[in-house]
C-alpha cells in the first residue's frame, strides 16, 4: 500500500532542491509499485556517463525521464519503457545487484502496460486543450471526458 506521507516527504526534499539520488528516494519511489521501480530503474540508467553509453548500446536510445512538471511525462516514460522492456531487463540482468530490489516481474510489466493505457486520454487531452484554439469549452469538455474516464476505471477495477 502506498504511504501518502512519505511520498508527499519526497516532494518537500524536492521542492527545496535536494536532489540527491540516494537509497531513502528510492525507496519513496518503491512505495508506487513498478512505477516507482521504473522510475528507479531510470534514474540508475542516468547515473553516470558509462551507464548512458551501456544503455545506449543495448536500446540505441534513451528513457525519458518522468518529472513533477510535465503532466504527461509519466505516459511517455511508460510508453519507451515498454518500447524498450528486452533492454530494460537486460541492463537490469547486467546491474542485478544495485538494481534487485527494483526488478519488474512479468505481473509488474503488465500493470506498468496497465497503467500506460490509463494515462493515454491525458495525453490526447493535453494535446486537444493546448495552443491558441483552447477556449474554457474545450477545457470543460475535456476535463467531463476525463472524468468519466476515471469513473470508468474505478468500476472496472484498474489494478494499479
Amino acid at each position: 500500500m502506498i504511504n501518502i506521507e512519505e511520498l508527499e516527504s519526497y516532494d518537500d526534499e524536492e521542492q527545496q532542491g535536494d536532489t540527491r539520488d540516494d537509497e531513502a528516494k528510492r525507496i519513496k519511489f518503491r512505495l508506487m509499485g513498478p512505477l516507482g521501480q521504473m522510475h528507479n530503474i531510470v534514474i540508475h540508467i542516468r547515473g553516470s556517463t558509462a551507464r548512458i553509453a551501456e544503455f545506449l548500446e543495448l536500446a540505441s536510445r534513451m528513457i525519458p525521464l518522468d518529472n513533477r512538471t510535465r503532466w504527461n511525462s509519466w505516459d511517455l516514460m511508460l510508453a519507451v519503457a515498454l518500447e524498450l522492456r528486452p533492454a530494460i531487463e537486460k541492463y537490469c540482468q547486467n546491474h542485478k545487484s544495485e538494481l534487485e530490489d527494483d526488478e519488474l516481474t512479468p505481473e509488474d510489466w503488465k500493470r506498468l502496460c496497465t497503467i500506460k493505457d490509463f494515462l493515454e486520454p491525458f495525453q490526447s487531452a493535453t494535446l486537444y486543450t493546448e495552443g491558441d484554439c483552447a477556449a474554457i469549452d474545450r477545457v470543460l469538455f475535456t476535463m467531463d471526458v476525463l472524468i468519466k474516464h476515471f469513473q470508468l476505471s474505478l468500476v472496472s477495477k484498474i489494478p494499479f
